[in-house]
């Protein structure tokens, strides 16, 4: 009898913390469901290179950022294309959002399926989603524990590069002027 109960309350903690890690996951989404845009600042680090500037995001599939660095470094992401320009050399170099993980970050609804069917780890500070695509790209998405927004992601990008980008949220819901998120004309 004594080895029934127990297994019972081990089945009962099981299933009881499977529910809160699903718990997690909608507050993350209902969460992301109210937000249209967000400004931040960010920490970009890749090779062990970090760079940081101000990024705006408004979904679906924008994005700009610029950074703080020498080469006056803009990139720019308007629906499938990825513009970085480097205004100290006059330079703009073009390629395919398609399969990057800006593809799944900048879509609401594909985030939101990579959010649901992502492996969840969670701390006292942090929500951490992982999934793989199906070339083995490993994506993780950072949520704050407390108020369930977006701290950043941390990702390998198609030259087998690992890259994590954390940011720290100035506003959401901001206007944010279409001509942003125009693509430079080519060089």
């Amino acid at each position: 009898m004594p080895t029934k109960i127990f297994l019972f309350y081990i089945v009962f903690l099981f299933l009881d913390f499977q529910a809160l890690l699903t718990d997690e996951r909608e507050k993350i989404i209902q969460n992301l469901n109210k937000v249209n845009s967000i400004k931040f600042n960010f920490v970009q680090t890749s090779n062990n290179i970090s760079e940081n500037g101000i990024c705006f995001l408004e979904f679906p599939k924008k994005l700009k950022c610029v950074y703080f660095d020498k080469n006056q470094k803009v990139l720019i992401i308007n629906n499938k294309t990825l513009a970085i320009s480097q205004k100290r050399y006059k330079k703009t170099y073009y390629y395919s959002n398609v399969g990057s993980p800006f593809e799944k970050i900048l879509d609401k609804k594909k985030l939101v399926s990579v959010l649901k069917t992502s492996k969840l780890k969670v701390n006292d500070k942090i929500i951490k989603l992982t999934s793989f695509d199906s070339h083995e790209q490993r994506l993780s998405i950072i949520f704050n524990k407390k108020n369930y927004s977006l701290l950043g992601w941390e990702a390998v990008d198609k030259f087998n590069n690992n890259i994590s980008f954390f940011i720290t949220i100035i506003s959401t819901n901001e206007k944010i002027d279409s001509k942003e998120f125009k693509i430079p004309t080519l060089n």
